[in-house]
């Protein structure tokens, strides 16, 4: 059984056997968690874990508390309260590793921010003789911000280790991960931006690409190259609309508008300003254009 066979009938496969063999149900969201967490289909993670938690209530198969774990996980944000506890027995039960690569990462992100630093290096620390996968992550979560005691160097330097070791192992979800940890925590992130979008690009994961085309237009635009950043910019509003993405169509035209601005074309920045406040339900995009139109009066009535 492989990824590709399943391909997005991951979620009909499970809820069939939630009909036959609910462990057998259990164990399929457990070895698809990297899977869709690496291809940004946590809604999809999240709609098969819910459907067997509902079946499975507060009964954790013999020998698949690991697997009850990551359903959890998965399910968190609909997850009973007793669901959610009997997931961190799991947790404070399992001495060595975990069996599952993606746990450590998964429970890091999930419920670490919710953690004492003390509990989340525990964790850390028990992982640090799993595979070579699951060692790579821990240096990861070591170097997100808030999760551990780390210093701001320390934390970069765990990132740091994190990233050398996914390209040691040629993975493009472990190494992107670890490239937009660094790009907050290192001063001149353009060519980690390019990296980062490149592996983006080529795992799918089609917010993230227009987060990152947007990212990179900043930069350009802040060091002059307002060519290149309006290129990016373009690019991500085109993708913004082709995948229906709300939020890269408006943060796209927003820096078109900033690029606009700088050169001095207050028309072109008006347009693209008030193309964001024609998009629904964007409370932020709308303040930030705004805050853009306020500067553009000011500008005029200046000049």
């Amino acid at each position: 059984m492989s990824y590709v066979e399943f391909g997005d009938g991951v979620v009909s496969a499970v809820v069939r056997a939630c009909d036959t063999d609910l462990r057998t149900a259990l164990r399929l969201v457990a070895r698809y968690s990297r899977y869709w967490w690496s291809r940004g289909l946590e809604d999809e993670a999240a709609a098969a874990a819910e459907h067997v938690l509902s079946m499975l209530g507060r009964s954790v198969p013999v020998g698949l508390d690991e697997e009850y774990l990551l359903a959890v996980i998965h399910g968190a944000a609909s997850a009973e309260q007793e669901q959610i506890e009997l997931a961190q027995q799991i947790v404070d039960a399992t001495a060595g590793p975990f069996r599952y690569s993606a746990t450590v990462l998964l429970w890091c992100l999930v419920f670490g921010p919710f953690e004492s630093a003390d509990v989340v290096e525990d964790v850390l620390t028990r992982n640090e003789t799993g595979d070579a996968w699951t060692r790579a992550t821990v240096e990861l979560c070591r170097g997100y911000p808030g999760l551990t005691r780390a210093t701001e160097q320390e934390a970069a330097q765990a990132l740091r280790t994190a990233l050398g070791r996914f390209r040691m192992l040629e993975d493009d979800w472990g190494t992107f991960l670890a490239l937009s940890a660094l790009q907050q925590s290192v001063g001149a992130p353009l060519e980690l931006t390019t990296e980062a979008l490149e592996l983006a690009e080529r795992l799918g994961l089609d917010e993230q690409v227009g987060v990152l085309l947007c990212r990179r237009g900043d930069l350009y635009r802040v060091q002059g190259k307002l060519d290149a950043a309006r290129h990016d910019y373009s690019i991500a509003l085109v993708h913004g609309e082709r995948t229906e993405l709300p939020e890269t169509v408006a943060a796209a035209h927003i820096g078109l508008a900033r690029a606009a601005r700088c050169c001095g074309h207050a028309q072109t920045a008006h347009a693209h300003l008030s193309a964001v406040l024609e998009l629904a339900d964007l409370e932020d995009a709308h303040y930030e254009a705004r805050h853009e139109l306020a500067a553009l009066q000011q500008v005029s009535a200046t000049a």
